[in-house]
């Protein structure tokens, strides 16, 4: 492993010399309060933001800390509700994508996230998506204190947006403000991330590629509940956290100069696609053991691993609960069967 200054300074600062910006905000310009006032994804709120669940009132412009001022809080539902899901989006990301330089095919996002309550679980950050699946994202889980990446992954017959664990062993606590940066190269289907300022990382899978070729068409920010044990509670009440100083750019290769950079392997962890009809992957080079599935209702469902996936056909439509272990310790991820 070798540390490589050229792309951990390009994926901190906010452009490269090469560096076009598809999408940005700071939120300082914003009213406090209520962002808008239709959460259906049907009419543009302040910053022309697109609401998608939950109430009006759960999409606030508050005030934080002297170092990040104005910022955009989303406040999650209680689990187990059929709107408990928060998104947030702005309508000119795929304009801005189709009008960049030529040649300019990688996608950088930098974003200060907010971990937010210390009560109840989220799982909580941003993403680039495309037209009909997630491309590349970040975010942080509340229960387990550490950050994940997505990534849209090739796995013959289970393509799809996976959700990625390991890609650091650091843990942060409730109520703090982390830096995170990730990038996406159309050209090569290489996928970075980069947490505060830990070494970037090349993400590699063990069964599965990245996916050259795909076209971003929309930066949002997302909140869902979670939890870190099948059988343990659902969320008795709200949950927050807040992103701020996000920006999104079309940067070229020559500016990243990817070569020699950090790859982890071996501790990283996905599991998807998610949703899933048939199959759930488990991809690593990890050992698992004691592998469960429950439903929400905290039931254990009948499961076995088979090679790296697990067979879902058979489970009713809705949202399962997947927990195994491995010598890293236990994972607990939500999916939900198609």
């Amino acid at each position: 492993m070798k540390r490589n200054l050229l792309l951990s300074l390009a994926l901190l600062s906010a452009v490269s010399f090469s560096a076009q910006v598809l999408e940005s905000d700071n939120y300082n310009s914003y009213t406090n309060g209520n962002v808008g006032t239709n959460t259906t994804g049907t009419v543009i709120g302040q910053g022309s933001m697109y609401l998608s669940g939950g109430a009006a009132a759960d999409y606030q412009i508050v005030t934080g800390d002297a170092a990040h001022g104005k910022y955009l809080q989303i406040i999650g539902g209680n689990e187990g509700t059929a709107v408990s899901a928060r998104a947030t989006y702005k309508g000119s990301f795929a304009t801005a994508w189709a009008a960049r330089t030529p040649g300019n095919n990688i996608v950088k996002g930098k974003v200060d996230i907010f971990t937010g309550t210390s009560t109840n679980q989220h799982a909580a950050g941003v993403g680039v998506f495309g037209v009909t699946d997630g491309i590349v994202g970040i975010r942080y889980n509340s229960e387990t204190k550490t950050i994940n990446g997505l990534a849209y992954l090739n796995v013959p017959g289970q393509s799809g947006f996976y959700n990625i664990t390991g890609i650091t062993t650091n843990t942060y606590p409730a109520n703090t403000w982390v830096t995170l940066a990730y990038t996406y190269n159309k050209t090569s289907g290489e996928i970075t991330y980069q947490v505060g300022n830990e070494i970037p990382l090349v993400l590699a899978v063990n069964g599965a590629d990245t996916v050259a070729g795909l076209d971003p068409a929309r930066f949002r920010v997302l909140s869902s509940p979670t939890r870190a044990t099948a059988t343990g509670p659902v969320n008795a009440g709200p949950t927050t956290f807040g992103i701020d100083n996000y920006v999104v750019t079309a940067s070229n290769s020559i500016t990243l100069g990817t070569s020699d950079v950090e790859t982890k392997k071996a501790s990283v962890i996905a599991i998807g696609p998610n949703p899933t009809s048939d199959y759930l992957n488990i991809l690593t080079d990890l050992k698992i053991n004691h592998l469960e599935i429950y439903d929400m209702g905290g039931r254990k469902i009948s499961a076995q691993l088979e090679g790296n996936k697990v067979d879902v056909k058979n489970l009713n439509p809705g949202t399962y609960l997947v927990s195994f272990e491995t010598k890293e310790g236990r994972t607990i991820e939500k999916f939900i069967k198609k």
